[in-house]
């Protein structure tokens, strides 16, 4: 008997504490929260002070008609976490951030320096390391977000989907918050920034995500175009695919390769008693255009592609560095931190003079591009009689 109210007391206690376990200590009803797809952060003239922008999802009217809408709020202040907190007493409720993917900076915030604005954003528990960071090329950051009126969609969702995908074109560099503060506090490397504009095609404005922004510590100080940008990430091995546009013998631009796959290796070595960045790059591509009817087999033959090919893009990679080198004095390759890793005594030596160190290095740049396929056809069109 007293086994089995033992076992009944046993089955009491455990009923007791599912019930008191079910459910999440700090749950939240939706309704209370007002959930923070993106922000955009402009400079206040008028006060001196900072514009926070926030694009937030509508989990009232639109979920009733089975799709997300959306709600634009800005607010002014002096530091980010005033205005955050200012922003209950707008919403009466409480910014939700995990589920935010963007954060834009306008390209005057970028050029006073960006510790100011992102500080809170890394630091903050409820927000995340990995949101993507933007610098616009408009007049306000707020401009790019505004777009969801003409969309129809969540602008901030939308951008995040865009640079998923910017890989297959390689027009501009992928940066995460996490990744823009780790090279600010990495000793010879600089941090760069994707620009975003607002594009129009036949009356149509849309985002469009193209070039780099360059920085010096925390200031923007240059911007790169998506031609640029491609070959800045094949120096700084970041390329995972795109097209390379191969001139024929005249110089007329007629081929197509897809960039399958790209490894670069950057080795520092001392050359004549003077530091030398010896750059190697190999990228595997496929032929998936010709634009023209002449025999892959003759004097246009793959082999004559490829060595165009390579010599091109040996060519804009080395221009792209001396524009970095010439213009801006920004490390944003990673030299330093490659002399830092191989040679540590002699960085110790070059590490405070390392930007007129950066201006005045001998570059090496060797490329090989290799067609590995012809995609579906292993010749040209030819033409009938």
């Amino acid at each position: 008997m007293k086994r089995l109210l033992s076992r009944y007391l046993s089955l009491l206690l455990a009923a007791c504490m599912l019930v008191s376990l079910s459910g999440c200590w700090n749950y939240t009803e939706v309704d209370d929260m007002s959930i923070v797809a993106g922000v955009a952060l402009d400079k206040n003239k008028a006060d001196n002070n900072i514009q926070l922008t926030v694009e937030m999802v509508d989990t009232q009217g639109g979920l009733q008609q089975n799709q997300t809408g959306f709600k634009m709020l800005s607010l002014t202040g002096d530091t980010i976490f005033s205005i955050v907190r200012n922003m209950i007493s707008v919403t009466g409720r409480k910014l939700f951030w995990s589920h935010a993917k963007v954060i834009i900076v306008s390209e005057e915030l970028a050029r006073e320096g960006l510790v100011k604005v992102i500080d809170w954003y890394s630091r903050d528990t409820e927000t995340r390391a990995d949101v993507y960071i933007f610098v616009s090329n408009e007049k306000n950051a707020r401009e790019v977000l505004e777009l969801n009126s003409t969309t129809k969609t969540i602008m901030s969702f939308e951008l995040a989907q865009m640079m998923k995908d910017e890989p297959f074109t390689s027009t501009a560099p992928v940066v995460e918050i996490w990744d823009f503060i780790d090279k600010l506090e990495t000793p010879g490397k600089n941090a760069i920034a994707p620009l975003i504009n607002v594009s129009e095609v036949n009356g149509q404005k849309n985002e469009r995500v193209n070039g780099t922004a360059i920085f010096v510590k925390d200031r923007m100080v240059g911007k790169l175009d998506g031609e640029e940008t491609k070959y800045t990430l094949f120096a700084k091995n970041d390329v995972k695919g795109g097209v390379l546009t191969v001139d024929n013998e005249r110089g007329i631009p007629t081929y197509s390769l897809e960039i399958l796959s790209s490894r670069t290796k950057v080795k520092p070595v001392w050359a004549g008693g003077k530091l030398q960045i010896q750059i190697s790059t190999l990228t595997h591509t496929g032929l998936d255009e010709v634009m023209s009817t002449v025999d892959l087999t003759g004097k246009e033959s793959i082999k004559a592609i490829e060595d165009r090919a390579s010599a091109d893009l040996q060519e804009h990679i080395l221009a792209v560095i001396s524009k970095l080198q010439r213009e801006y004095q920004s490390d944003i390759f990673g030299f330093g931190k490659a002399v830092h890793d191989a040679m540590p005594h002699d960085w110790h030596r070059l590490e405070e003079r390392w930007p007129q160190e950066f201006k005045e290095l001998d570059v090496k740049v060797t490329s090989k591009v290799v067609i590995q396929s012809t995609a579906k056809s292993s010749r040209t069109i030819k033409l009938g009689d």
